[in-house]
């Protein structure tokens, strides 16, 4: 359920932060240059893509540190 959330908040992220960066830079920032507005949407959706990949891979890296404390810990009971 976690990662399903995960997933629908980067999706919706993803879905309105490149085109709202657009429009406000174009009109505010840019001066109505919709090319750099255009290459400020690109680089926000793409440091959406990158927080994305980061928090994928440190829940993995969370989820293999837990599986190897439980194999360790089934090992010390055998024992």
């Amino acid at each position: 359920r976690a990662a399903l959330m995960k997933l629908l908040f980067f999706a919706a992220t993803l879905a309105i932060l490149p085109i709202s960066s657009y429009f406000l830079t174009e009109k505010y920032v840019w001066s109505g240059n919709s090319n750099y507005a255009a290459i400020t949407a690109i680089c926000a959706a793409n440091v959406v893509l990158i927080a994305y990949i980061v928090v994928s891979l440190m829940e993995d890296k969370q989820l293999f540190k837990e599986a190897e404390e439980k194999k360790l810990s089934e090992t010390k009971k055998e024992r």
